[in-house]
């Protein structure tokens, strides 16, 4: 049984006092910018205007009729006249195109597609608590993050913003598919259906939400909290104007519970639930086209039915993301289930803060966990309408669920789990924290991920890497000792790096020779302490600021008698 410490190592959730806790707003569908546009709907993994065409007309047929099939109540010119906006009353986009792009009179006709402006920001009313998904440098919960610490989902917003074509399926203690935030983008079934999981028959009614493992029924509601947060961060909706948004702000998101109101469960539960996800796939086809399994649990021993559940699920084209786990220790010494599964469909994910770091409770492994992703202060949606603030892997895996989600959307559910997988770890950024502790070294970057499976080479970014050598001192109480920061440039930086220390004592006095650093060099970092320094180790963190690039190194003063 996965005992319910498991699942609190998982996911700390925050005190009510330090929690956000709102009533939800109603969810409602606008345009680009908050205001009352056009509804919103998706075609081939873009957003569109429903319902809605536009149309170019061969030169003899400039003024020709719609005709009763295209039930138009809009039908007004556009530019110079030579395209035509047509909107119909009963017919959805794609009917629109297949009718008027087999008329012989038609020239072109192509979706109106919805678009942003650069680096798309979403009007959701907490969305700047979301370090996660854009790091300005904001303070959150009373730790001010690093500019750049984030997975660059506003750029990748301005691509795409999710589709319901793709199902992530969140493997946890369900969803409150009820919460305003989340009931747009809660997965339903289209029509009835039967599976038989665990030697049992299990009908679905239509518009279901889920399966329940442990009742063996298909109501997934969350009586825990731990699953709705991450459903939230996958794909809580986006611009809306209230509380948070998802990786995803349109999604399909399925809730698959086998962890009770206690956030404990066992093997045989996980693998029914899992088990639903395949058959649902296989009784809906696109109905319930699940392509990603959001894991953030652990506990337990080594099982093979598990692991070969879960390569079955891999056989189904589906991505296994798991949370890496919470003690803090090497997964590559003692193995964390089920993120150490060797199934070629399993992505391990650890937790970074909001300066990149790694996080003090995150596992981590140089061959057993692929890549970080944020999972310190996250804010996302709770039950009954409320919205709060985690901590844990658990966190950090929904980042990656939606991240994978995303790309589907922007690259096509044609995309197999294989180059998924490739275009996340390919794309990551590389932070300094994370060498030799994860595979690839880096954090997620959603937005050079799709580039990844778009085939695109992203330009490279003017950068530049901070360390600081040694990684310790020690020095008597009174005494004082130096390190040397080392600014390195990447593609072309030329920039002027200002740096700063943080986290020592009032009672020590510290300054950098030269203080700021031009493209490439060194400066010493000269650290004094006097007798009412306190005798203790203090954890000091160097960070290098140029612009709006921010990157911090971590280093150990010893301090004796």
């Amino acid at each position: 049984m996965f005992q319910r410490r498991s699942l609190q190592a998982f996911a700390v959730l925050l005190s009510i006092a330090g929690a956000v806790f709102v009533v939800g707003v109603p969810v409602g569908t606008q345009g680009p910018g908050g205001g009352q546009g056009p509804r919103i709907d998706q075609y081939a993994g873009r957003q569109i205007a429903a319902g809605e065409v536009l149309v170019k007309f061969r030169d003899e047929a400039r003024n020709a009729p719609l005709g009763p099939d295209v039930d138009a109540d809009r039908d007004e010119p556009v530019g110079d006249g030579t395209v035509r906006r047509v909107h119909s009353r009963s017919q959805n986009t794609g009917s629109l195109l297949a009718r008027l792009s087999a008329r012989p009179d038609v020239e072109l006709v192509e979706p109106n597609y919805i678009v942003y402006a650069y680096d798309t920001v979403p009007n959701d009313q907490y969305f700047g608590l979301l370090w996660g998904l854009k790091n300005v440098g904001q303070t959150v919960q009373g730790t001010t993050g690093a500019p750049g610490a984030d997975i660059e989902a506003t750029l990748a917003w301005d691509k795409t913003v999710g589709s319901r074509d793709s199902v992530v399926a969140v493997v946890d203690t369900g969803i409150d598919y009820t919460h305003p935030d989340l009931a747009a983008n809660a997965w339903q079934a289209a029509s009835a259906f039967s599976v038989t999981v665990g030697g049992r028959s299990v009908a679905c009614p239509q518009f279901s939400r889920g399966f329940n493992a442990i009742t063996m029924s298909c109501d997934p509601m969350d009586d825990n909290g731990h699953g709705t947060h991450v459903s939230g961060t996958i794909g809580a909706a986006g611009n809306n104007t209230a509380g948070v948004v998802g990786v995803n702000w349109v999604a399909s998101v399925m809730g698959l519970k086998f962890l009770n109101a206690n956030g404990s469960g066992t093997t045989a539960d996980a693998i029914n639930a899992i088990e639903f996800a395949i058959q649902a796939k296989q009784a809906l086809g696109a109905g319930a086209n699940v392509r990603v399994l959001s894991n953030s649990w652990g506990g337990g021993g080594f099982s093979q039915l598990l692991l070969d559940e879960i390569k079955k699920a891999g056989t189904a084209d589906m991505l296994f993301a798991a949370a890496a786990g919470n003690a803090g220790t090497n997964n590559d010494a003692t193995p964390n289930y089920p993120s150490n599964y060797a199934a070629s469909n399993v992505v391990a994910v650890a937790a970074t803060d909001a300066n990149d770091r790694l996080a003090s409770f995150s596992n981590y492994g140089a061959t057993t966990v692929d890549l970080a992703a944020p999972g310190v202060n996250i804010a996302s949606t709770y039950p009954g309408s409320k919205y709060a603030f985690m901590s844990g892997s658990s966190m950090a895996t929904p980042h990656v669920s939606g991240a994978a989600a995303l790309m589907l959307a922007a690259c096509g559910t044609a995309t197999n789990t294989a180059t998924l997988i490739g275009s996340l770890l390919d794309g990551v950024d590389k932070i300094a924290s994370l060498a030799g502790v994860t595979a690839t070294g880096g954090r997620l970057n959603v937005n050079t991920a799709i580039a990844r499976c778009q085939g695109v080479t992203p330009t490279p970014i003017a950068d530049f890497t901070l360390t600081v050598t040694p990684a310790s001192r020690t020095v008597g109480r009174g005494g004082s000792t130096t390190y040397t920061v080392t600014v390195t440039p990447s593609n072309g930086f030329g920039g002027v790096v200002s740096l700063a220390l943080s986290g020592l004592p009032s009672s020590a006095s510290a300054s950098f020779s030269p203080p700021s650093i031009t493209g490439q060099g060194s400066s010493t970092l000269t650290v004094a302490t006097t007798k009412k320094t306190t005798p203790k180790t203090y954890r000091l963190q160097v960070t290098g600021t140029s612009g709006t690039l921010s990157h911090p190194a971590a280093v150990a003063l010893s301090v004796t008698r």
